[in-house]
């Protein structure tokens, strides 16, 4: 009980200090918290960014976003609920299967073609639709980011092929697609926070984790590891989310400039993340990694029956298709 009322006034007194407060006056500049989990040097940082200089220019400086990285206000998780109770108005994330279930459909494994693909679906008809879900949890998704396609490390073996994944335990997000596809795989998943991550590898309680190249980079987990899987299994969207009833009371133009600033820092960090994509499999060589390309084949035929059978029955096989058919 005094917990909750701890949160409760904690949230009130974010509420006035995030721009959150009503009554402001023409002249005001409203200013507005938004996080991450990730370093500077991560390409949501840059997105970030960018996001919170369109604003500002499109405001005349009335809207000042002022970008806390690197899990400064909690890690994914907790700045979800934070964002979700009031106290962060705007959160970037790429957990969020666990909030509305049905948006687990985009990280099903091999199911976008590319990066201009998954931004054709997540920021168009169908990502609007799915996430709809998020105003039950008082959020809403303005615009749909990405972490990247993912890649697997560990300090067993090199991967070849699916069937070296056999017997690995591999650290997962909290979310039960990324589950179910590694235990297809033959791999033992063993979710947890990031953060823990490293120290897990160094411990040898999991032989590896599974991130896109950026990521394994920015937070230097090539450092703890010694072989590296180019698979592009699964895509990594990266949901940028608002409080819903702060959002709704903002006034249509400053919603219009947010929403604008989202989707133009959603172009820069996708520039960027496509950009420092290109020397990053050079980058690892030099630190020592064993780089592999196992054929895709084998781990796409592991999950075949589940798009057929569980996921086609979880997510609706129309909407699998529907995804699949988007033109980009």
């Amino acid at each position: 009980m005094f917990k909750k009322i701890a949160l409760v006034l904690l949230a009130a007194a974010l509420f006035a200090a995030t721009g959150f407060a009503n009554g402001q006056g023409e002249d005001d500049v409203m200013v507005i918290k938004a996080a991450h989990s990730m370093p500077t040097t991560y390409h949501y940082h840059d997105g970030m960014v960018a996001f919170a200089e369109k604003a500002a220019e499109l405001s005349k400086g009335k809207i000042k976003i002022e970008v806390y990285p690197a899990a400064q206000l909690g890690e994914e998780v907790s700045t979800m609920e934070q964002c979700k109770m009031g106290a962060i108005p705007i959160v970037l994330t790429g957990v969020f299967d666990s909030y509305v279930p049905k948006a687990g459909v985009f990280i099903l494994p091999f199911l976008f073609d590319n990066s201009a693909h998954t931004d054709a679906v997540l920021n168009g008809p169908v990502g609007e639709k799915v996430f709809a879900g998020f105003a039950d949890h008082n959020m809403q998704v303005i615009s749909v980011w990405e972490n990247g396609f993912r890649q697997i490390t560990n300090n067993v073996r090199p991967i070849n092929s699916v069937a070296d994944m056999k017997g690995l335990k591999l650290r997962t997000p909290q979310s039960p697609v990324w589950m179910r596809t590694m235990e297809e795989f033959g791999v033992t998943p063993t979710p947890m926070p990031f953060a823990e991550v490293s120290t897990a590898i160094v411990q040898g309680l999991v032989d590896g984790q599974e991130n896109p190249l950026l990521h394994i980079k920015a937070n230097k987990t090539y450092e703890v590891q010694k072989h590296l899987a180019v698979v592009d299994y699964m895509y990594g969207p990266a949901p940028l989310l608002v409080n819903k009833p702060w959002f709704d009371k903002l006034s249509a133009e400053n919603q219009s400039i947010i929403k604008e600033a989202a989707a133009y820092g959603n172009k820069v960090m996708r520039d960027v993340a496509a950009e420092r994509n290109q020397g990053a499999i050079d980058f690892f060589k030099e630190e020592g990694l064993q780089v592999t390309y196992p054929d895709k084949e084998g781990f796409r035929a592991l999950v075949t029956g589940l798009y057929e059978g569980e996921w086609a029955e979880k997510f609706g096989a129309d909407l699998l298709k529907e995804i699949q058919n988007t033109k980009y």
